[in-house]
């Protein structure tokens, strides 16, 4: 994912899953659920998705970072 100047406005997320991000470029606060945290590059967040999360703070642009998410398959 890149978020750049015209990124400024972006939603909170709230889904089911589990996701793992991973800070490549830039810095940015992010929130899950009541908490924030300060990622710089190298940085990573793994959290349970159905937390209220997104981007609350872009630092420094552009930011860059590596969003994976995973669901539980139903019936298993």
């Amino acid at each position: 994912i890149t978020l750049s100047e015209q990124s400024d406005v972006f939603p909170i997320f709230q889904h089911a899953g589990l996701e793992f991000i991973h800070m490549l470029e830039g810095e940015v606060v992010y929130r899950h659920g009541d908490k924030t945290y300060t990622l710089l590059p190298g940085d990573s967040l793994f959290f349970d998705s159905e937390a209220p999360h997104g981007p609350e703070e872009l630092r420094k642009l552009p930011i860059r970072f590596l969003s994976i998410i995973s669901y539980v398959r139903e019936g298993r």
